[in-house]
């Protein structure tokens, strides 16, 4: 029986890939320190800026301007005027482009060709049409309707000519509305030590309405730099909204909207591993992408509500639940409730907490959060006849093998598995990359434990991980 190509479990005898897998994406996730976010809130769009020529933070009430304009000048058929000022724009937007600001926005393109059709300038049409599709196009307009657009132009004209072309058919189905891939991490990804946490407060009960976008920049276990983004939702504030998060309309008042800030954040957090709690906040930035017709945030998002929940599964028992308020309590994490730079790095902290307490690191969080919250157990018993047997052996660390696999290796050798440190622990193997906890990290819960109960008389020996195997493969 074969395995699946993309998720590594067993495909059946006939089967390379399971059903769910065939649109995954199995991606590498690169050790990183983002640069983009090394910058203070008054810089943010500097860069942007230089590049256009011209303020970036102003662009929202231009374009609102400019649009209305067009659709003024289109209602008293001054279609002259209209396209004057769509060339004009167009010829802007290519300008930004080749500047490698992305691409351009189809509504130019599309206004321009639907004057020409008015006019009867078909050839015009046709000439606006191959323009914009000789352009990188902005994120979420792919495939862009204005292509479908040329097509049928296309196929109109040769209509008009005499010829018999098939007619074009096309999927219309919104690009946001599709399924995203699944993201499978590779076999071989290394440990990721860098990653952002992020945090976002609405106006209202709309979770595409953000006012605040928090971002936090943990690089190499430390917390790097912290960033408040303030948003104009364009949208109402309902009073319940303020009263969680004290953000006010005034407040936001000439800051910019989503459609201004994603192409920022999108470059920050190109394949980046963002940390946040719930589901809430992705859900709030994909309806916000969804809302300005933009692509989802390109990074590998993992959830600390699900981390909690396989890294303290006893919290269950009494009630108290996983919110991120009664989290950072029981493990003193003190912040500020709803502010989304303070929720953000809570977040971050409580997955540092639970890598200590798992001995699992970022790459093995986002695996394991993707199994089922009781995993199961790797405890057993060893071979009677082995060359360690009567060793009761504990793991702990980042292994270069599952932890399925080193408890058989063990057990064959004749040690008994336990899943905790105890009185009756004699043998603690760590990762070799933690043994001397490096890179800033702590000593896992267990090796601390070990250790204590060293220092206490009982006799256990700690060894890396490559020392042990040697020691389990002896003849």
């Amino acid at each position: 029986m074969g395995d699946c190509v993309v998720c590594g479990k067993p495909a059946g005898w006939f089967r390379n890939k399971h059903d769910h897998c065939d649109s995954a994406l199995s991606v590498t996730v690169p050790e990183t320190s983002i640069g983009a976010l090394d910058i203070t809130p008054a810089d943010i769009f500097a860069d942007r800026s230089a590049k256009m020529g011209r303020s970036y933070e102003r662009e929202t009430g231009r374009i609102e301007n400019l649009v209305e304009q067009v659709k003024e000048l289109k209602r008293h058929q001054r279609y002259a005027d209209a396209l004057a000022l769509l060339n004009d724009e167009m010829d802007l937007q290519e300008r930004d482009c080749a500047a490698g600001l992305g691409g351009v926005a189809p509504w130019y393109y599309e206004q321009a060709a639907i004057i020409y059709r008015k006019l009867d300038r078909f050839d015009d049409e046709i000439a606006v049409l191959k323009r914009y599709a000789a352009q990188p196009h902005a994120p979420g307009v792919k495939p862009p309707k204005l292509l479908q657009r040329l097509e049928m132009a296309r196929w109109q004209a040769l209509k008009q000519a005499g010829v018999n072309a098939p007619k074009p058919a096309f999927d219309d189905k919104p690009a946001s509305k599709r399924k995203t891939p699944a993201i499978i991490l590779d076999p071989n990804q290394e440990a990721i030590t860098d990653f952002i946490a992020l945090d976002v407060e609405t106006a209202n009960a709309d979770s595409a309405s953000i006012c605040s976008i928090g971002l936090v920049h943990f690089r190499r276990g430390e917390i790097f730099k912290s960033l408040t983004i303030l948003v104009d939702p364009r949208d109402e504030f309902d009073p319940m909204n303020i009263s969680i998060h004290g953000i006010t309309p005034e407040m936001v008042q000439g800051k910019p909207d989503m459609r201004t800030v994603f192409p920022v954040i999108a470059a920050a957090l190109q394949d980046v591993v963002v940390v946040h709690h719930s589901h809430f906040d992705k859900t709030a930035l994909t309806r916000a992408a969804e809302k300005y017709g933009t692509e989802p945030l390109p990074c590998i998002w993992l959830d600390t509500l699900r981390v909690a929940r396989r890294a303290w599964p006893e919290f269950v028992e009494d009630g108290g639940g996983y919110g991120l308020k009664r989290l950072a309590s029981t493990f003193g994490i003190e912040f500020r409730h709803h502010d989304a730079a303070e929720d953000a790095r809570a977040a971050g902290l409580l997955l540092q907490r639970a890598q200590i307490d798992s001995d699992l690191g970022i790459v093995d969080w986002l695996r394991r959060v993707e199994q089922p919250i009781a995993e199961a157990a790797v405890a057993q018993s060893g071979n009677k006849t082995g060359p360690l047997a009567g060793e009761v052996v504990v793991f702990t660390g980042r292994l270069n093998i599952t932890r399925s696999a080193a408890a058989a290796l063990a057990a064959e050798a004749g040690c008994d598995v336990a899943e905790s440190v105890t009185q009756r622990t004699t043998l603690l193997v760590v990762g070799d990359q933690d043994l001397r906890a490096t890179k800033g990290y702590e000593k896992s819960s267990k090796q601390r434990k070990a250790e204590a109960l060293i220092s206490s008389g009982q006799s256990i020996r700690i060894l890396g991980e490559s020392d042990f195997e040697r020691m389990a493969r002896q003849p």
